[in-house]
Parts: C-alpha cells; structure tokens; sequence
C-alpha cells in the first residue's frame, strides 16, 4: 500500500488562460495516484456502452521494469463472453502502449505505440476510435492507425484505473495490475483530432480539459479531490473511488 504523503516541496505547475483554461482562473498540477502494482486501483461508474466514437487520454509514469502487461484505464472485464471488454489502455509484455476496443459485433480491436512508455518517466497517451479506425497519440504525436469498426460492446460494467477488473464470477478479481504513476485520465464520446492531442499534451504539463465539449469523464487523480473520491470533472458525474491506498503522490508532469 502507497504512503506517499501530499507536502510541501511540490512543483506549482501553472497554467494561465491558455487552451482549455477557464478565463478569470488559473489551472495547476500538483498531485497524482501512485499506484503499487499489486492491489492498488480505482473504481468508477463509467461505461462506454454502444458509443460510435471514443478517445481516452492521460498521463502515466510506469516503472520499469515490471511483468507483463500493465493497466492504465479499462472498462470492467468478462472472461467467458467476447469480446470481453468495451477498451482498455494497457502497457504490453515490450513496454509500448496498447489500445483495443470491443464491438457490437463481438470484435476486438488492436493498436500499440511505436514508443517504449514504460521507462520510469512521465509520457502523455491518447487512443482514439472514430468507427472507421484506431489511432494512437504518444506525447501529442501520432505512432500508429489501423483499422476498426462498429459501435463499443455494450457491457453495462465499471471502469477501472489501474488494473483489470475480472467480473466473470460476480465477485470483482483484479490483475495486470499497474506500477508507476497516473494522472489527468480522461473520457471523450468524440475522436479527438490531432490538433486537440497536440493541445492537449501542450508543452509537457497538463492543462485543463474544460472546454471540450465531448469531455465525459475526468479524473484529476489527486487536484481537487478528498481521498477516497476521484471527483469526475467531465459531464458523467462517475466518481472513482481509491482502493487500496489513500494518499497522493507531489511527483507530476514537469
């Protein structure tokens, strides 16, 4: 279990009235979720059932080295129906960022980075799914296209941060568990463009989502929030609850 205290020292990321800024305001990073790889995670409300279009985007700082494969956002997971999952954001067995989604049609979907992400430093990831095909974006550049269809495998189950959820027995069993740092996760029912990845990762340092419109779900991990609640500061109102562990960690995007 993480003990990693929120305290003085910590780097004050500000941002002014820039892209996706409220105007009158200021937006800052300070916190994130340190995350143990063994039975740390957090737990939301969110699904993405039958939804046309989808991105996911975060901040991640994975250790390396660490076994297999690695989660960083996934809807909750059924191992005897396919396929299995809506989509799921993980580092594979080579340290590269993978996204898949699951249709309507019980299809999955696969795309993995061309970059090595786990390697002990903070990268920006977005995936995204427009119904024609699967992209993937590592520090707002594109690595990689490739082709899928039909709307998301409705589920009707959770999303998790930090590890797959197995809902299979009716009991939730976790696995894959992530080791590292995450930060700023985020839902859109929307394909972001390229120029909203670039926007997004900006220079290195988070910056407020608040004026996409197709935002869902945000979890800040850490920057506003009370533990044991990941406010949801998109439209879906989904608050992730903090298992496991229950401070935050000062060690963000620079």
């Amino acid at each position: 279990m993480n003990t990693i205290e929120y305290g003085q020292g910590a780097v004050n990321n500000t941002i002014g009235w820039g892209q996706g800024a409220k105007e009158g305001s200021s937006f800052s990073n300070l916190k994130s979720i340190s995350l143990d790889g063994v039975d740390d995670y957090v737990e939301s409300n969110f699904n993405a059932d039958n939804y046309s279009s989808l991105s996911v985007s975060g901040w991640i700082k994975a250790t390396n080295p660490q076994a297999d494969f690695n989660v960083i956002v996934s809807n909750h997971y059924r191992n005897d129906t396919a396929p299995y999952f809506q989509f799921v954001c993980r580092i594979d067995s080579n340290g590269k960022l993978q996204f898949r989604i699951g249709n309507s049609s019980n299809v999955i979907f696969s795309i993995i980075s061309t970059t090595t992400i786990r390697d002990n430093s903070w990268h920006h990831f977005t995936g995204t799914y427009n119904g024609v095909n699967l992209k993937i974006y590592i520090d707002g550049t594109l690595e990689n296209t490739s082709s899928a269809n039909g709307n998301l495998y409705a589920t009707g189950n959770k999303t998790s941060i930090g590890s797959y959820i197995d809902v299979t027995s009716g009991s939730e069993v976790t696995s894959s568990n992530f080791l590292g740092n995450i930060d700023e996760v985020a839902v859109f029912n929307s394909e972001l463009s390229a120029s909203d990845v670039t926007a997004i990762y900006g220079s290195g340092v988070p910056t407020s989502l608040s004026s996409y419109s197709s935002l869902v779900s945000w979890w800040r991990c850490g920057d506003g929030d009370t533990a044991p609640t990941l406010l949801d500061n998109g439209s879906g109102g989904n608050n992730g609850t903090m298992t496991n562990f229950s401070t935050f960690s000062t060690d963000v995007p620079t």
